[in-house]
């Protein structure tokens, strides 16, 4: 069974990631994944995963030019060539994918919607196609969320009822705790043995509130060093740059950019923090559980389905910077409450989390919808 995952390119986010473990992972001896990025390449390591896995990537490299949405030539070849019986989309992919599975009667069409609905619904095209899709249901596709919120919006913007929910999934053993890899990793980059290491993964744009985190950690206090470290890149880097040398932290905030050892730098930290506007089901998240991390997060969208409060992490009411400040404090403060919650952390990614667990899932998604076509 042939499998297009579409998405717009590569580069590091929550549903690249995504992409490239389930195209990773897939099984074997019945699935023929092929991954499909409508940009041009990125070359981030998250393409090298798929090319590593032996898997065909191929590159779009779309413009948005005049009716580009309705008939790409390169991606009509891939449909011709391959004959997917499955195209599974993501983000933006649908707006190039939606007339070519139409005109090439492909028999299942989903659609991973990868954060709470009005927000990832795009403007222009992608919104018209999406409305299409999976409001008016021209074309058969079936939405799928991530957390029991974001189907809770997929209702409320599409009007379908009772969407498949799938969590999303790491491959937990990747952020296995390591004391050796912590030590030496600390010891790499001059971070002393006691101090605690407050670290946040996301893009810098609006959604992840960077301003809130550099306010809160100005509020701390410790008798340790204490850091804050700071993963990704985006638009409001500079701003959040001027922010901490105007509040008088630049010299213990750390600025990585975008990483591959991700997992390395979680291993060394000591605390997690999300503290967003809004989320679907944040892989970051996990992945902080996976090591062993304690999570400092808001109750948004589908984070309090990761996190349970007072038990693997502590939620935060919405832009609260009192309460934020209070429970990064909490943690600060308590190595006990650090090492109880990261145990419960590390176990619920365990159960949870599994990376194989979200495959199967779509793959047993896949074969129902088949089914369902054929009769």
């Amino acid at each position: 069974m042939t499998v297009f995952h579409i998405i717009n390119d590569l580069r590091v986010g929550g549903a690249e990631v995504l992409v490239a473990q389930m195209v990773a992972h897939h099984r074997p001896d019945k699935f023929a994944p092929v991954c499909i990025c409508t940009r041009k390449p990125v070359h981030s390591h998250l393409e090298k995963t798929v090319q590593e896995a032996g898997k065909p990537l191929f590159f779009l490299e779309s413009r948005q030019v005049k009716l580009s949405w309705v008939y790409n030539v390169k991606l009509n070849s891939l449909y011709e060539q391959y004959r997917p019986t499955v195209v599974h989309t993501h983000l933006g992919a649908i707006s190039v994918a939606w007339t070519l599975s139409w005109k090439h009667k492909t028999p299942v069409k989903v659609h991973t919607v990868h954060n709470i609905a009005h927000r990832e619904i795009g403007g222009s095209v992608e919104r018209r196609v999406k409305l299409l899709a999976l409001r008016y249901r021209v074309g058969g596709w079936v939405p799928v969320a991530i957390s029991k919120e974001v189907a809770r919006t997929i209702e409320q913007v599409y009007r379908y009822k009772n969407p498949p929910i799938i969590p999303n999934g790491i491959p937990i053993t990747d952020y296995a705790p390591n004391r050796d890899k912590r030590s030496h990793f600390r010891h790499m980059y001059g971070i002393e043995p006691t101090a605690v290491v407050i670290l946040h993964i996301g893009r810098f744009a609006h959604q992840k509130n960077h301003s809130l985190l550099i306010q809160a950690f100005a509020c701390l206090h410790a008798s340790q060093p204490l850091y804050l470290w700071l993963v990704g890149d985006g638009e409001l880097r500079p701003t959040i740059e001027t922010l901490a040398q105007e509040l008088g932290v630049a010299e213990r905030v750390r600025f990585w950019g975008v990483r591959a050892d991700v997992a390395d730098i979680l291993n060394a930290a000591d605390i997690f923090t999300l503290p967003s506007k809004y989320e679907g089901s944040p892989m970051s998240v996990m992945e902080a559980m996976a090591a062993g991390l304690p999570v400092v997060a808001t109750a948004v969208g589908g984070v309090p389905e990761l996190v349970e409060d007072g038990v693997s992490g502590l939620l935060t009411p919405n832009e609260d910077l009192d309460a934020l400040v209070a429970a990064l404090q909490r943690l600060v403060d308590s190595v006990e409450l650090r090492r109880r919650m990261s145990d419960a952390a590390l176990q619920r990614a365990q159960e949870k989390f599994d990376i194989r667990h979200t495959v199967r899932a779509y793959e047993a998604l896949y074969e129902e919808l088949l089914q369902r076509k054929r009769r």
